[in-house]
């Protein structure tokens, strides 16, 4: 299986809407999708890994650190996860 596709994001304030294609994998082997992300919580830069089993996700990224947020989306199947996607992060 490949990596997700068509990844965007949209900022509304300290939300970030993150969405992409759905990847087609067999009922068996599907696991979902793995973010892994820097955000900012209460002024300091966290690291957070969710797994998702849709093609949106919302995550509350403040504005106000010193350093940059950012993230990587995987598909995860039974096997394992592919390669990251780089979040295009607003």
């Amino acid at each position: 299986y490949g990596p997700p596709t068509d990844v965007r994001t949209r900022r509304d304030g300290s939300e970030v809407t993150i969405t992409w294609d759905e990847v087609w994998m067999t009922e068996d082997d599907y696991r979902g999708y793995l973010i892994e992300a820097t955000i900012c919580q209460n002024g300091s830069l966290v690291g957070i890994a969710v797994h998702v089993d849709g093609t949106s996700y919302t995550i509350t990224d403040e504005q106000d650190c010193a350093g940059e947020s950012g993230g990587k989306l995987y598909t995860v199947e039974k096997h394992g996860y592919t390669d990251p996607v780089a979040i295009p992060w607003p």
